[in-house]
């Protein structure tokens, strides 16, 4: 296992069950393939609880990224796979305060769902929609308004086609299992329905950087949006032997990405830069990994217990189905402005091209 920075306690109480998780991949990649493989898990600054308690269960966290070898293929499918990421557009919207926003955002996500078939889900788990402003004298971006948005690609989840471990879907029957101790177990499918899986893995990028562009056409009106910035995954399957969750595999010809932050603090476009130890070799060539935010810590000492078919949280249970996302036992990292960032930026080389200050904000909270 490779940590890229010092654990805080949240990230310690992790590190050990990360250790389980790496050993069962190596035993599931090498049981697929019929010979020794080994595995790696990298560590990132921003590791941290998600809300996903089936996540949690198989033996995955946000804020890292999952590698294994052999040339058979081979899914952890606990892993929760699908395609999240950030776009970036430079729009001409005027200031609006996050009521007049909202609306806008809404009226889009109703035309969206009545003229697409994408499922709008910007006001799920951690997702969001911000107007943003962009000062002059800014290296990387132009002065103006911009919209940022962060989803997934809701229409590839829990359905018969997704990609998630759902009952019944179209991989169900194909999934076996490696029991480890404690409780802990790695489920996994393998052979050509894992290929079948991979590919479609590997489609959902370019498909998630088109939903994204119509949702922010449809937010910005005809004309609005002047220019799509980025569009940039932080969550998928770099390779077909790799799962990322929270933190982007950046090719380093198109470097920039955006840090995410919390609910009104600035946000940043990074360009990442070569030198670290946060380098990866996937079929494409070497990928710099790079944090997608602060990350989620427990809010009291964590403690994670592993029964069949629940976990326990801070001595708190959940089945499978339930989510964090609602529970006071978890929060955002506390943020410090670009302190915070350069911190974040010592173990994930990058420079800071451009600050966004939130003008309004669409999310599941509200004014929270």
């Amino acid at each position: 296992m490779r940590v890229l920075a010092a654990p805080d306690a949240t990230q310690s109480a992790i590190l050990p069950q990360l250790e389980a998780t790496e050993r069962l991949l190596a035993r599931g990649a090498s049981l697929a393939s019929g010979r020794d493989e080994d595995a790696e898990i990298v560590v990132m600054p921003d590791l941290g609880l998600p809300h996903n308690v089936r996540r949690i269960r198989g033996g995955f966290f946000t804020g890292a990224y999952y590698r294994w070898s052999g040339d058979t293929p081979f899914i952890p499918v606990d892993a929760t796979v699908n395609v999240c990421g950030v776009g970036l557009y430079r729009v001409s919207l005027p200031d609006e305060d996050d009521t007049v926003f909202r609306e806008r955002v809404g009226k889009a996500m109703v035309t969206a769902d009545g003229v697409t078939t994408y499922v709008p889900n910007f006001a799920s788990g951690n997702h969001f929609v911000l107007l943003v402003d962009v000062a002059a004298g800014q290296q990387g971006l132009d002065p103006g308004r911009y919209l940022v948005l962060h989803a997934s690609s809701a229409e590839f989840k829990k359905q018969f086609n997704g990609l998630y471990p759902a009952p019944n879907n179209w991989y169900s029957d194909q999934v076996r299992t490696i029991e480890g101790e404690g409780h802990r177990y790695l489920r996994y499918i393998s052979g050509s329905t894992a290929e079948t899986f991979a590919r479609r893995a590997a489609m959902l990028v370019d498909y998630q950087r088109d939903r994204m562009r119509t949702f922010a056409d449809l937010i910005a009106g005809p004309g609005g949006v002047e220019d799509e910035i980025l569009s940039v995954p932080h969550y998928g399957m770099p390779d077909r032997n790799s799962i990322a969750i929270g933190c982007q595999w950046m090719d380093p010809a198109r470097p920039n990405y955006v840090l995410l932050t919390r609910p009104k603090a600035p946000v940043y476009l990074v360009r990442a830069r070569e030198g670290g130890q946060n380098a990866v070799t996937t079929e494409q060539g070497e990928r710099l990994l790079t944090p997608h935010g602060l990350g989620v810590k427990s809010t009291s000492p964590l403690t994670l217990s592993y029964g069949e078919n629940s976990i326990e949280v801070n001595g708190k249970p959940f089945t499978l189905d339930a989510s964090l996302a609602e529970e006071d036992l978890v929060a955002i990292r506390d943020f410090h402005g670009q302190e915070t960032v350069q911190s974040t930026l010592a173990h994930t080389p990058g420079d800071i091209l451009a600050e966004l200050t939130q003008i309004a904000a669409y999310h599941r909270n509200g004014e929270k």
